[in-house]
C-alpha cells in the first residue's frame, strides 16, 4: 500500500505541475515577476496539497481513489 500511495503522490505532483504551467499564465499578468512570484507561491504549494490528497485521505474524502481498491487480489477471496 506504500507503494501505491507514493506513486499515487508523484502522479498528482506531475499533473499539478502541469496544471499550473497552464494555469498560470492565464490568470497572472504579464508582468515577469508577478509570474515568477506566481509561479513560486503555487509550486511550493503543490507538495502540500499532493501529500494531503495521496497520504491524508484527500482523494478518498473526494471519492476519486481508494489505495484498498487495487486490482490485486487478496487472499481472503479464495
Amino acid at each position: 500500500m506504500g507503494r501505491r500511495r507514493f506513486r499515487a503522490f508523484l502522479f498528482t505532483m506531475l499533473a499539478l505541475d502541469v496544471a499550473a504551467l497552464v494555469v498560470v499564465p492565464f490568470v497572472v499578468p504579464p508582468d515577469p515577476t508577478a509570474r515568477m512570484m506566481a509561479f513560486a507561491a503555487v509550486l511550493l504549494t503543490i507538495p502540500a496539497i499532493a501529500f494531503w490528497l495521496a497520504y491524508r485521505g484527500g482523494f478518498e474524502r473526494l471519492g476519486v481513489w481508494s489505495p484498498e481498491s487495487g486490482t490485486e487480489e487478496s487472499a481472503d477471496d479464495e
